[in-house]
């Protein structure tokens, strides 16, 4: 049964706006082909409409193939490609910004770019044109965000996140997480609502090839220098969590990792301090290898072992993660975990689409793997003796 409201004095002719608001409900609800839909009589007594008019709309919408009658059968159904005729005809994927893309895209890493080239690169393959969008700010009144939202919903066949703003509490970005109107993917990391989709990094198979290097080069004790941030209330982002998965990992493939070698700062915050009290705990029983939860800390961290009196790499070997511009030229290039960016970028459009089509409506989320890229940051473990 659809859901239709008709203008009964408007110009327009009744089964011409019928047919129109059938298609509209077809496109927003996306049933899968072959779905019987409601009988000319029924749904002629439930808008209380002449059944020749709801005959005269069916009729259009079957010319038109978003509707068929099978051979032999009474019930009229779904067309099998009745949601290739209902999309606009410019099909948009709506790219939720958490900023001006201008401010966005700006910084000390190409990280929007990689996964902003994905996310277009994909789409115009695919015949789909990438709509960046702003949200209203959080203090526009509701209505106002509502009818923001009745005006780009139908031009748009997905909308992919880059992010939430920051604001405590974003009611126009929670109108959006709401809406089951379009399918909606999140990246890098997870939303609250389980409708919402999400394209992510692996990072078992890079886990697992960094362990094996560190052991063929003779590192077998490890650190973890980690990031924890507050979270946000709308998104879960999985960097938040990369330091934690490191541990269980390399713990699980065998390295040496003890809880003392772990040191945790906040975000974009130096670990000069902390490192200098482990270093001093720790004595002689030391990693020789430390594992930063990203590129940016990896680089931190060699400027505090810098400055504390250690060598990089020659005393101390650094790895990396996300593979950011950073990495190539940190001070001792960053043997690292690549985030494949790019390709999260384009697994985020082909999965928004095949939830639009029906065709995997339960899968939530997609993983693509994270690769090894190795530069000079990592060498044989030294032969050092600390005092």
């Amino acid at each position: 049964m659809p859901e239709v409201e008709l203008d009964r004095g408007g110009a327009e002719p009744l089964h011409l706006q019928l047919s129109r608001r059938i298609t509209e409900d077809i496109f927003r609800n996306r049933p899968r082909p072959g779905r019987s839909v409601v009988s000319e009589r029924q749904l002629a007594e439930a808008l209380m409409l002449n059944r020749g008019t709801v005959h005269r709309a069916y009729e259009q919408l079957m010319n038109d193939g978003i509707l068929q009658q099978p051979e032999g059968r009474k019930t009229i159904c779904i067309a099998p490609h009745a949601l290739d005729k209902v999309i606009p005809p410019f099909p948009s994927i709506g790219i939720i910004l958490p900023r001006q893309f201008s401010v966005f895209v700006s910084g000390d890493t190409p990280t929007p770019l990689k996964y902003l080239s994905g996310i277009f690169d994909r789409a115009a393959e695919l015949g789909y044109a990438p709509m960046p969008l702003l949200l209203p700010q959080p203090d526009v009144p509701e209505e106002e965000v509502r009818s923001w939202l009745a005006g780009v919903l139908p031009r748009l066949s997905a909308m992919i996140h880059l992010g939430s703003r920051g604001f405590a509490v974003d009611r126009p970005l929670e109108l959006v997480l709401t809406e089951n109107f379009l399918p909606q993917v999140f990246i890098s990391g997870y939303a609250q609502s389980e409708k919402i989709a999400s394209v992510v990094c692996d990072f078992d198979s890079a886990f697992t090839a960094l362990t094996g290097y560190l052991k063929e080069n003779g590192h077998h004790r490890i650190g973890v220098v980690g990031e924890y941030g507050d979270g946000d209330r709308y998104f879960d982002y999985t960097y938040l969590h990369r330091s934690n998965r490191a541990i269980e990992t390399l713990r699980r493939n065998g390295m040496e990792l003890r809880d003392e070698w772990i040191v945790r700062i906040p975000e974009h915050s130096s670990p000069l301090e902390p490192m200098r009290e482990m270093l001093r705990n720790c004595g002689s029983s030391l990693p020789t290898v430390f594992f930063c939860s990203n590129d940016s800390t990896a680089e931190r961290t060699i400027r505090a072992l810098t400055e504390l009196g250690h060598r990089v790499p020659e005393e101390f070997s650094i790895v990396g993660a996300d593979d950011t511009g950073i990495a190539e030229k940190a001070s001792v290039p960053l043997t690292t975990l690549k985030v494949p960016m790019y390709a999260i970028g384009r697994a985020a459009v082909d999965l928004a689409l095949e939830r639009f089509y029906g065709e995997l409506e339960d899968t939530r989320i997609r993983k693509i793997p994270s690769t090894l890229v190795l530069r000079s940051s990592v060498v044989p473990r030294p032969e050092v003796h600390f005092p």
